[in-house]
């Protein structure tokens, strides 16, 4: 019998059974950035989701690994930047060198309605690694719908915050009852982000993950934890169920029937404005060729990279476009028109 798991295994909450439920656990982690890193790293250590079990880590991610990501996002290299590797890939990799029992599934795709269904559908718990409330609105939609348990968290500048969400408990949407107004809310942009506070509150979020696959009675919900790392102070919200919720009360799922997947994205962080595929099919050699005569173009089995003296450019096999050095999606629209021709 392997030593891996032996000091966990010795803890009364957890034991050989607990392992085992541990390692049969299924988790889909919606965004593998620095919160997403540090709960895959976490969960992944933990013995959650290995092959022999049946169990599952399905790491969802739109992005490409940045230089910038390197000081809070635990499972990239300096490497993985320079060979331009999706974040989900990297992180797969990664966790495969740490334990390659585990099963892993990356998933380099924006989670959006057309395939919340397909990516979320069989598995027993959600996390969130992501960085707008539009995709965390989509999926507090299906786990409530679906009554899976999911875990909202974030961080931006030294405040981190997280609530469990499961039947009969308070959703998100009676936390945040509409989408925030545009440059309302700080942002990792504006405000920049801790990488110690990641770690605090992606250390809560872990632990009340493995209470809800050990359906531990002492799961946390119903409240908001709210940690501010610099001062050091925890606290905790209590938060009742909205009885005019449209999500959990009358079951109205906007987020989940919206076709926010045909529309542009501005993403955090990165001055960058991803657009939607086309619905062309998608030719990678293709497309690196054509790029080739406007900058220096960078291939993998994921993408092509354009870096052209002004900007550059994503191109993802399955047809989204993201071009930094912008704020406007028309500007984005008219370079991908100029550049690829659609």
């Amino acid at each position: 019998m392997s030593d891996r798991f032996i000091r966990q295994e010795r803890l009364p909450q957890i034991g050989t059974e607990g392992q085992a439920k541990l390692a049969a656990a299924r988790v889909a982690l919606v965004g593998v950035g620095a919160t997403g890193s540090h709960l895959a790293a976490s969960l992944g250590r933990a013995g959650v989701g290995r092959t022999e079990k049946g169990g599952l880590l399905r790491l969802i991610d739109r992005d490409i690994v940045e230089l910038s990501n390197l000081p809070r996002q635990t499972l990239f290299t300096t490497a993985d930047v320079e060979s331009v590797r999706p974040k989900a890939e990297a992180a797969a990799e990664a966790l495969e060198h740490i334990d390659p029992g585990l099963a892993l599934e990356p998933v380099v795709e924006d989670l959006v309605s057309d395939n919340a269904n397909q990516l979320l559908g069989d598995v027993d718990l959600v996390l969130d690694g992501t960085d707008n409330f539009t995709t965390r609105m989509l999926v507090n939609d299906l786990c409530v719908r679906d009554g899976r348990p999911w875990i909202y968290s974030g961080v931006v500048g030294t405040e981190g915050q997280l609530l469990v969400v499961r039947s009969s408990t308070a959703c998100l949407r009676c936390y945040v009852p509409e989408l925030p107004a545009p440059g309302t809310l700080p942002t990792c942009d504006t405000a920049g982000v801790l990488g110690s506070v990641v770690s605090l509150i992606t250390s809560l979020v872990a632990t009340e993950s493995l209470k809800i696959i050990l359906k531990d009675d002492d799961v946390r919900d119903g409240e908001v934890f709210v940690v501010d790392g610099w001062r050091g102070d925890v606290r905790t919200v209590s938060l009742s169920i909205d009885p005019t919720c449209p999500c959990c009360q009358r079951q109205s799922y906007e987020f989940l029937n919206s076709q926010s997947a045909a529309m542009p994205t501005e993403l955090c962080g990165r001055n960058a404005i991803q657009l939607p595929p086309t619905g062309a099919p998608v030719d990678l050699e293709s497309a690196a060729k054509r790029l080739a005569k406007e900058g220096v173009v960078t291939r993998s089995r994921f993408l092509v990279r354009l870096d052209s003296p002004d900007r550059r450019l994503l191109l993802f096999s399955d047809g989204r476009v993201i071009i930094d050095n912008t704020q406007s999606a028309s500007e984005a629209r008219s370079v991908r028109a100029k550049l690829l021709g659609d």
